[in-house]
C-alpha cells in the first residue's frame, strides 16, 4: 500500500507497524461533507487505499473497522482496528485528534472536542479496544486549539471542571477565561491509565499550516490517518 511518510510510527509486538500521519493545508480539504469523488482522490494521494472516516457529531460513539473502507460517512467520533492496511481517519479544525496505540496489535483514532470529552469518548474508545484484546497504553496528540485562542464562558467552564478539575482553566492572550483542551485530553488519558503521551499538538489557531474554525471560521478540515503496516516478509 503506497503512502506518504508517517508523522510517527510504532513497532507492534507482532512485528507490524502502527503508522500515523497528521495532515496540513497542503494536503487539501479532507472534510467529509464535500464531493465524495474529490475527497476520495485527495485521500488516495496521501494513503492509497479506501479510508474509513466518519460524519462526526461531538459524541462518544466508537466504531470498529473490520475491513478496508468500512464506515465511510457513518456517524461517530472514534474508530479503532486491529487489521492491517485498513486506514482509519478523523477530521479536525481545532478539536483534538488523539491516536491510541496498543502494543498488542491495535490502533484507534478519536475526534475529541470538549463535548465529546465530557461525554466520555476517550473512556468508551479505550474500553472498546480492550474488548478486542488491544487495550491502548500509548497516545499521540495532534494539532488542536490552545488556550491562547480558546475563550470560554464561566457557566460552561464550571460544568467541565466538575468532571476534569480546575487545571483545565487558563487565560487567553488577552487575559480572558480560556479552556485548556490539551490538558483535558491529558486528564482523560491518565484516567484510563495511558501515561505515555507523544505530542504533535501545535496550535491550529496560531498557525497558517492548519484550518481553524474557532478563529478563522474555516469550514475545511485537516485529518489524522492511522494504519497498521503488515510485517515485512523475509525471504532469507
Amino acid at each position: 500500500m503506497r503512502h506518504e511518510q508517517p508523522s510517527w510510527s510504532y513497532q507492534l509486538e507482532d512485528g507490524r507497524e502502527a503508522c500515523f500521519l497528521f495532515t496540513t493545508k497542503q494536503h487539501g480539504d479532507l472534510s467529509s461533507d464535500q464531493n465524495l469523488e474529490l475527497l476520495n482522490s485527495r485521500q488516495r494521494q496521501i494513503v492509497d487505499e479506501k479510508w474509513s472516516y466518519l460524519t462526526q457529531v461531538h459524541g462518544s460513539s466508537a466504531l470498529q473497522v473490520l475491513k478496508t473502507g468500512q464506515h465511510q460517512g457513518t456517524q461517530g467520533d472514534a474508530l479503532y482496528t486491529d487489521k492491517s492496511d485498513a486506514p482509519i481517519s478523523i477530521q479536525v479544525a481545532d478539536c483534538a485528534p488523539i491516536a491510541l496505540i496498543s502494543p498488542a496489535g491495535g490502533i484507534g483514532l478519536i475526534h475529541a472536542g470538549w463535548k465529546g470529552l465530557i461525554r466520555g469518548v476517550v473512556d468508551i474508545t479505550v474500553e472498546a479496544m480492550a474488548g478486542i484484546d488491544t487495550k491502548p497504553t500509548i497516545a499521540v496528540l495532534g494539532p488542536c486549539i490552545h488556550p491562547d485562542f480558546y475563550e470560554f464562558g464561566e457557566e460552561q467552564m464550571k460544568k467541565i471542571c466538575e468532571i476534569f478539575g480546575e487545571d483545565i482553566r487558563a487565560k487567553t492572550r488577552e487575559g480572558s477565561l480560556a479552556l485548556n483542551l490539551p490538558k483535558m485530553v491529558e486528564i482523560a488519558l491518565i484516567k484510563n491509565n495511558i501515561t505515555e503521551l507523544v505530542r504533535f499538538d501545535k496550535c491550529t489557531s496560531n498557525s497558517e499550516e492548519f484550518w481553524s474554525y474557532r478563529v478563522r471560521n474555516d469550514e475545511k478540515r485537516q485529518a489524522v490517518i492511522g494504519w497498521i503496516k503488515p510485517k515485512e516478509t523475509s525471504f532469507d
